[in-house]
């Protein structure tokens, strides 16, 4: 039956017999059934009708386009912090070029192989450094503009571009030269920040960290030493999916990483062999003690630093 379409209910009502016919006891008058219609037809042309149509589907609008005015606007938004990170990089090779330069030249340093200077330790360094640069600009973006794409973009651009220029500078320095490995593993680290930053909740899943051991030996001093010393990792949060936010395994994290020894000059000296090691394991989440929005700066500071540094002795691996 269609709404717009007349229609006519019948009510039966029942009509009682005159107030005398009741009184006259012997000849009561019968009930009478008569039939009244109601048209409706007046209703339901006032009554609004149900609307049974489909909800719209509501598409969200396309993101805005990126463009070399949304990085001088998210450049701009963290100068001092850029400025800064710039300063760190550029003194000490600008210092290392003042010391003397025969001209731009190439140094192919490998990549992990055994006949390398560091067995590809230096390359995972370059790697990290490029990482944090690009995320932590791109966290600073964020807070100020409120978009992470755009600010993962940027941030992607300075950190790779930054590094790339560090490299170029040190083509320069006789102590060191141009090594395309390096540029490589520059875009590779600031990339993972940007997909980091831009997959959907692969933030709140997967750090890429350092971890250094404290030797109070002098085997830190120099760059091998520190580098012999050192692991890189994976780390991914079981606390950065929701069916674990609230079990006792958001302390949980599952690791894996490489790391090499036997480079440096002292372990040479010493006859300890070369070693290269790729390595899973099991680690506590020092993140999961902090709440999950951090509310003042140093909470969010110290949250923030273990995205790139890794606790030694807090792992089974």
């Amino acid at each position: 039956m269609m709404l717009c379409s007349p229609m006519r209910l019948a009510a039966l009502s029942l009509a009682s017999a005159s107030s005398s016919a009741w009184a006259d006891a012997a000849s009561p008058e019968p009930y009478i059934l008569t039939a009244t219609t109601v048209d409706t037809e007046t209703s339901a042309a006032t009554t609004p009708a149900m609307d049974v149509t489909a909800p719209e589907t509501v598409t969200p609008a396309p993101a805005s386009p990126y463009r070399f005015s949304t990085f001088k606007r998210d450049i701009s938004s963290v100068a001092l912090e850029a400025g800064a990170i710039t300063a760190i990089v550029a003194v000490p090779r600008i210092y290392r070029r003042a010391k003397g330069s025969d001209g731009f030249s190439f140094n192919s340093e490998g990549w992990f192989g055994k006949d390398t200077f560091d067995l590809g330790m230096d390359k995972m360094l370059h790697a990290w450094k490029a990482y944090v640069i690009t995320d932590v600009i791109q966290s600073a973006i964020e807070r100020r503009t409120g978009d992470r794409r755009s600010a993962a973009i940027t941030a992607g651009l300075f950190g790779a571009g930054l590094m790339t220029l560090a490299e170029v500078n040190d083509g320069f320095s006789e102590t060191t030269g141009f090594a395309y490995e390096d540029g490589i593993v520059h875009f590779i680290g600031a990339g993972f920040s940007v997909a980091r930053n831009i997959v959907p909740g692969m933030r709140e899943k997967v750090d890429f960290r350092l971890e250094i051991k404290p030797k109070f030996d002098g085997s830190l001093s120099d760059t091998r030493g520190r580098l012999t010393n050192s692991r890189y990792l994976l780390a991914v949060q079981l606390n950065g999916f929701k069916r674990f936010e609230r079990s006792p395994l958001r302390f949980v994290e599952l690791q894996t990483g490489y790391f090499a020894r036997g480079f440096s000059a002292r372990e040479r000296a010493l006859g300890a062999p070369l070693r290269r090691k790729l390595f899973v394991g099991v680690g506590f989440n020092v993140q999961a003690l902090f709440a999950r929005t951090p509310k003042s700066k140093i909470e969010r500071w110290a949250k923030g630093a273990f995205d790139y540094i890794q606790p030694p002795y807090i792992a089974t691996r």
